[in-house]
């Protein structure tokens, strides 16, 4: 599930700053995307894909409100309310497709937005999991190091052990066979 950004931690001027942004971006010819809009002006994905989409939405209220049609004024009436009707009518059926085909892809964009973000919510809960996981593979193998450092002390210590004790065998081996060999030609004679 992805994080939510507390809207009451988005200020008014933070607001007018994705505005611009977004304004600057569309100049452009590109498109206003959550990406696009943080390379421009940096900020987390959560906080900046909040803030986009309360610029969008204020930006579709003026648009709606900027469609509605004036009063005639009081001296036009009487001589152009029919034409101003006839006119008006046309206008609103154009507008009024266009406003359908563009909620729609508004709608579109929007539930693409959502699976992306989304996507990107797991994407860096995984990445988070994946940290840790290298912490955790990190530590093991510095323990590792220490134990096999532990153990060939212990096999240099083992080792020397043994070579004394062979110096000693060694040394029993020549003392017998001296014994030994002392006995046999004594024996002899």
């Amino acid at each position: 599930m992805p994080k939510k950004t507390d809207e009451r931690q988005i200020t008014e001027a933070y607001l007018k700053s994705v505005d611009q942004t977004v304004s600057i971006i569309e100049k452009d010819g590109r498109n206003p995307t959550v990406e696009a809009v943080r390379g421009e002006i940096g900020g987390s994905y959560s906080k900046v894909c909040q803030a986009l989409r309360i610029v969008r939405e204020r930006r579709e209220e003026k648009r709606r409100l900027a469609e509605t049609a004036p009063d005639v004024p009081d001296t036009v009436r009487d001589l152009f309310e029919a034409v101003w009707s006839q006119v008006y009518r046309v206008a609103d059926e154009a507008a009024a497709a266009a406003r359908k085909s563009y909620a729609e892809e508004l709608k579109r964009k929007d539930a693409e937005i959502e699976e992306r973000e989304t996507a990107l919510a797991k994407v860096d809960s995984e990445n988070d999991e994946t940290t840790q996981s290298l912490e955790q593979a990190k530590q093991v193998a510095h323990d590792a190091k220490l134990r096999t450092t532990d153990l060939e002390g212990i096999i240099g210590a083992q080792e020397r052990e043994l070579a004394v004790l062979k110096g000693k065998l060694d040394e029993r081996d020549m003392i017998l066979n001296g014994l030994f060999h002392g006995n046999v030609l004594g024996d002899r004679q």
